[in-house]
């Protein structure tokens, strides 16, 4: 038996301020505190490899004490001997930041499109990958593949390992099908046991048929919530089981694993007050009605209304367990699509 540990979309540094001018509850530790789960469990595991799908970062350029952070963890878990395994996401432009500490023997990152090639439990694993194409994937897939995959010798077992949005993949209310920067089903290959693939943040395993095989493409979701659509979503890992019949390796299970998250919630103030008491009150109100270790998303859509919702008073109101942030305001897009 093989064990491969697939994550993505860690996005780590997301509301971790290295100097921060208030003391609030942010979410940048709930980040960390997932991507060291992921790590953990393919310690205890025993874990074969583990695969990054991408998106390790929030942004490209990302403070240096957030990298050490990041890639001290990841220096301490290769010691292990598990290798690592990342295709740089659209996040870091493609491209980690350099740092001495990724130069352990058992981390892998795919800087260019190839074919890395492991031996584990006698068999032979070929993972094919390449860094995100952000402008473009379905015209410049085919010669990235061919330049990943031009004179590799027979492998025991074969993963595409990618950071881009595949035909048939959906996110909350949409499913991607068509455009230049979504890559066409019957463009994937036919001789391979799995794509795996970063950047949609919804969990999701679904199939493809090629030359009479069902070939899975598998999206292991973001580790922690980043946006208000995936308030109801959970969040985890997968593992990946492989066994071996009649000298033929075949992959047999797919285990999602769920990752502790805190709860998100929104709460819309859809009455017009100018009157500071009034609103102190609704709000006040409505938080106590949720989880006080909440991540809440508070919208407002009158002008007047937001003037009285000041840092001040939110802090005030907001109990220190919960993260309150305060969405911008989208009126416009609202009064374009009511037009129409």
């Amino acid at each position: 038996m093989l064990r491969i540990i697939f994550f993505a979309d860690t996005h780590l540094g997301v509301d971790y301020p290295i100097k921060p001018k208030v003391e609030l509850r942010r979410r940048g530790d709930d980040f960390f505190d997932n991507y060291k789960k992921v790590l953990d469990y393919a310690i205890e595991s025993k874990a074969d490899l583990v695969l990054h799908g991408g998106d390790f970062f929030f942004r490209s350029k990302v403070p240096s004490p957030i990298v050490d952070k990041a890639y001290d963890i990841l220096y301490d878990f290769a010691d292990y001997d598990i290798p690592f395994i990342i295709v740089p996401g659209n996040h870091e432009r493609s491209a980690l930041p350099t740092s001495i500490l990724m130069n352990h023997r058992n981390i892998h990152i795919f800087d260019e499109p190839q074919t890395m090639f492991f031996e584990k439990q006698k068999a032979i694993i070929g993972i094919t990958g390449f860094p995100n194409i952000r402008n473009g994937i379905k015209l410049q897939y085919e010669k990235i593949f061919e330049q990943a995959t031009e004179g590799n010798p027979g492998v025991d077992i074969k993963l595409l390992l990618m950071h881009q949005a595949i035909q048939e993949s959906q996110i909350e209310g949409y499913t991607f099908r068509y455009g230049i920067d979504v890559l066409p089903l019957e463009m994937l290959p036919a001789d391979y046991h799995a794509v795996l693939s970063g950047h949609i943040h919804r969990a999701q395993i679904f199939q493809y048929e090629k030359e009479g095989k069902q070939i899975p493409v598998i999206y292991p979701g973001s580790t922690e919530r980043t946006s208000i659509v995936e308030m109801a979503e959970e969040k985890g890992f997968y593992e990946l089981i492989f066994e071996e019949t009649d000298n033929n390796w075949k992959l047999t299970e797919t285990n999602f694993h769920i990752l502790p998250t805190r709860p998100m919630v929104r709460i819309d103030i859809t009455k017009l007050t100018e009157d500071e008491k009034v609103l102190r009150n609704l709000l006040g109100a409505e938080l106590s009605k949720i989880d006080p270790n909440a991540v809440v998303r508070l919208r407002c859509e009158f002008s007047e209304t937001r003037k009285l919702l000041k840092a001040d008073l939110l802090r005030e109101l907001t109990p220190k367990t919960m993260t309150l942030t305060l969405a911008p305001i989208y009126r416009k897009r609202y009064q374009i699509e009511k037009n129409n």
